[in-house]
């Protein structure tokens, strides 16, 4: 009865086995977490609230700020899923409330393929077998790889209902490459999605400074061109399969 009536919420078939399967992956992440902190023998007994888990989100030991960053994967992808319930059941939504929410996404978009660059915490481990912490990182990696182009193809399906084929691609290209280079900015310049709100003016002020300077700035702008790279060839392979399916 209860996954009848959430069903219900869902487009189709296909969106709803991969909400599920999101779903899913996201569970066995969560194991492998749990799992890990009690290898290390971490004291599960301090955690009284969330408070209490920010405490210790941040070390490197529990590795328990994979849990946020993967929180933080999934909001594009509810911001995308959002933008099609809105459209599906409210009949003339705003203009402003669809370019509200499509800013939304693009803004928290990088947090989706920002899990790739958390294999930088990887390291050998007296406890935990280095095979398993591989096997986390890349697991948290592809989980938020998958949620990203989810809901880059959710967005993909509304604004092509809007837009021409053409037009889409080259916003979805856009799209891709701003996300690079939004986790160039999360990753070296500590930068989260929400500061564009916090502080914009000396958010935009360093982005214009790095731009001026690419070649000062190569060492680590360089993540923004290889991982747009990366992703724009998942979208292409993803986008082949999605056709070919189709």
């Amino acid at each position: 009865m209860i996954l009848a009536a959430l069903k219900s919420l869902f487009r189709d078939e296909r969106q709803f086995r991969i909400f599920l399967v999101m779903c899913l992956s996201t569970l066995f992440n969560f194991i492998l977490v749990i799992y890990r902190g009690i290898q290390i023998g971490f004291d599960w007994s301090v955690i009284h609230s969330v408070q209490d888990l920010k405490m210790y989100r941040g070390t490197e030991a529990t590795f328990f700020f994979l849990l946020w960053n993967l929180f933080l994967a999934w909001v594009p992808y509810w911001l995308a899923l959002t933008l099609d319930f809105f459209t599906r059941f409210r009949m003339n939504p705003s203009v402003f409330s669809i370019g509200f929410l499509l800013t939304c996404w693009l803004l928290f978009f990088p947090n989706a393929p920002y899990l790739i660059t958390d294999l930088l915490h990887l390291k050998d481990s007296q406890v935990v077998p280095h095979w398993y912490d591989v096997m986390l990182f890349t697991s948290f990696a592809w989980t938020g790889m998958m949620l990203g182009y989810c809901s880059l193809f959710e967005v993909q399906h509304y604004l092509e209902q809007v837009f021409r084929k053409r037009i889409v691609w080259v916003l979805m290209v856009l799209a891709i490459w701003l996300g690079g280079f939004g986790v160039y900015m999360g990753r070296f310049q500590r930068w989260n999605s929400w500061d564009i709100m916090n502080h914009p003016f000396s958010l935009i002020k360093q982005q214009v400074h790095v731009l001026s300077n690419p070649i000062d700035n190569i060492s680590t702008l360089g993540v923004a061109f290889v991982l747009s790279g990366f992703m724009m060839i998942g979208y292409l392979m993803l986008n082949a399969f999605r056709t070919t399916v189709n």
